[in-house]
Formats: C-alpha cells, sequence, structure tokens
C-alpha cells in the first residue's frame, strides 16, 4: 500500500531562496510547455510533448535534464486531468522529484537538486505512518512550500497491516 511521507526540510537563509527559485523556474517552465504541449496538440503524450519542446526549455531555463523530463511529466498528468483549455500553474508550483533529483543521506538530510547544483539539507519527518522504511520509497517526491516552510512528500511502498480479529468472550471462556 502506498502511502505518503511529510518531510519537513529545515532551510537555512540561502537554501530557502534556493529552492525557492527552483520552485518559481520550475512553474515557468511547466507554463512554457503546457502552452507548447496546447499550440501543438501534443499535451497527452509525454514523448511526443518532450520531442516538441526538450531542447528548447533546457537552453531557454538552463534546467537540468532531468527536471526537464519530471515537468513534461507533471504537464501531460495535469491534461490528463480532462482539462479542455491550455493548464495554467501558479507562480510557485510544487516541483517532482525522483531518485536522480534527491538522495537521502542516512535519515538526517537529503541531497536535493537545484539549479545552483545540489544542496545538502537536514529534515525531520513531520508526519508518517510508523514501520520499517528500509527500501520501499517508490522514488517520487513533491517538493512543496506551506506557510513559508518547504516539506518533501514522499512516496512510501509498506505492505498492509493485518486487521486484528476480535475474539468472542464465548471462544475465551472455553
Amino acid at each position: 500500500m502506498i502511502y505518503t511521507m511529510k518531510i519537513q526540510l529545515l532551510t537555512d537563509a540561502t537554501q530557502h531562496e534556493q529552492l525557492t527559485d527552483v520552485t518559481k523556474r520550475f512553474s515557468q517552465v511547466c507554463n512554457h510547455i503546457s502552452e507548447v504541449g496546447f499550440l501543438t496538440k501534443t499535451y497527452r503524450s509525454k514523448v511526443k510533448l518532450s520531442k516538441e519542446c526538450y531542447h528548447q526549455v533546457r537552453n531557454t531555463y538552463n534546467l537540468p535534464a532531468q527536471m526537464v523530463v519530471r515537468a513534461v511529466g507533471k504537464v501531460v498528468e495535469a491534461y490528463r486531468a480532462g482539462v479542455g483549455s491550455t493548464v495554467k500553474f501558479g507562480e510557485s508550483t510544487s516541483v517532482v522529484y525522483d531518485t536522480r533529483l534527491i538522495k537521502f543521506k542516512w535519515m538526517q538530510a537529503v541531497s536535493i537538486a537545484t539549479f545552483n547544483g545540489r544542496i545538502e539539507v537536514p529534515f525531520r519527518v513531520a508526519g508518517y505512518r510508523r514501520g520499517s522504511y528500509d527500501n520501499r520509497v517508490s522514488g517520487l517526491a513533491d517538493l512543496i512550500m506551506e506557510d513559508g516552510t518547504f516539506y518533501l512528500l514522499l512516496l512510501v511502498d509498506l505492505p498492509e497491516v493485518p486487521s486484528i480479529t476480535t475474539l468472542e468472550f464465548a471462544d475465551v471462556v472455553s
């Protein structure tokens, strides 16, 4: 079963500024890709949309290759939700990270890609379901900002907990 682990990033001022820049530029990139996809009618296919705009986006916005791939995927998923006009993303949208863009350093810090290279940010788990998380990460996380604080929403695959059955009093007595 898939669960979401909410991880609060304990950023300093410089890291906070870098992650803010990432969310703003990622939003601009998603809006650009959305417009290209809508105009070329390639917005429902990651492969076709990538062919239309990948190199242009990399050169214009100076993004790492994997971030362009994640932005294209985010745009296609937004259109698959059934929107009939051009999809618009807010000023700072959530950023989709995968295992190429984030690496966990034990359970103390995360190395996360920004436009100025990687930064290592300490974190604390803000909410999760108890259990063992070793080797169970699905590989995707969303970087979000809530009330000025950055969080990673990490998808975690855990086995279902078997339900506890109750015994009837008669079963216990006999």
